[in-house]
């Protein structure tokens, strides 16, 4: 069943799959990059230029019921939450001092430790797209050029929640640091729903582009936006308020 919701929303209920599993659609993996020194390339310039370059993934976990945009599977800039995927890979071949690296970095969202860390493992995004089936995620050269969508980053973290709850990579974002490395608050888009335990953040350095993904006890919630921080937070709360507030007060 379709319904419409708030515009361009859709919400898929009874589809009697996996919340994450792929059926039938065709990725689309454009050629796009995010991070550092993302400014002067004429992809990211191109996708920036989209100003309804938007995506939102909600899962409940305890129910068939799910959210999300015509696009929420649409490969784009993946930012800093590509820090998850390196993270995951570090956590089961990095060294211990490596593992610790890797969960700091999701506190403070460090670009200093996400270039430490994909340098020594430059395959560590790929091998984690691969190993949850995130089919609009992929590396590249550098960490802030790699691509992924709010259905993959939805999927990812809600495995690790019916699989590994205690996961350090959902600690970590439960005890996220309120200002990141670089100075840049972390208080917004899916953070401000109701229930959420655990979020990161994703932004370019021209600030153009806000992502972030977030869980609670029964939810994931994703999305991105081309636009500010306030943009990011005001797609969430128009498309997802109600939805959460429904769900809260079961």
């Amino acid at each position: 069943m379709v319904i419409a919701v708030g515009g361009p929303l859709i919400i898929l209920t009874g589809d009697g799959g996996n919340a994450g599993e792929v059926t039938g659609q065709q990725v689309e993996k454009t050629a796009v990059s995010a991070g550092s020194d993302i400014t002067g390339n004429s992809s990211y310039s191109d996708f920036v230029e989209n100003s309804t370059g938007s995506q939102v993934t909600y899962v409940q976990l305890d129910g068939d019921f799910r959210t999300g945009t015509a696009t929420e599977r649409f490969a784009r800039p993946a930012l800093s939450l590509i820090k998850l995927y390196i993270a995951d890979y570090v956590l089961d071949n990095g060294t211990v001092e490596e593992k610790y690296t890797a969960v700091d970095m999701i506190n403070s969202s460090s670009d200093a430790s996400a270039s430490q860390l994909f340098e020594k493992y430059p395959a560590a995004v790929d091998a984690t797209a691969d190993k949850y089936g995130l089919l609009s995620t992929r590396g590249a050269d550098r960490w802030g050029y790699s691509v992924t969508s709010t259905y993959d980053l939805a999927k990812f973290v809600a495995t690790l929640l019916e699989e590994a709850p205690t996961s350090p990579i959902l600690v970590a974002m439960a005890a996220a640091d309120p200002v990141a490395a670089d100075g840049y608050e972390q208080d917004w888009g899916t953070h401000v729903l109701p229930g959420v335990i655990g979020t990161k953040w994703g932004w370019s350095d021209d600030r153009m582009l806000h992502s972030s993904v977030s869980f609670g006890t029964d939810f994931v919630v994703a999305a991105a936006v081309t636009g500010d921080a306030e943009d990011l937070t005001r797609l969430v709360e128009n498309q997802l308020g109600d939805v959460r507030e429904q769900a809260a007060g079961d």
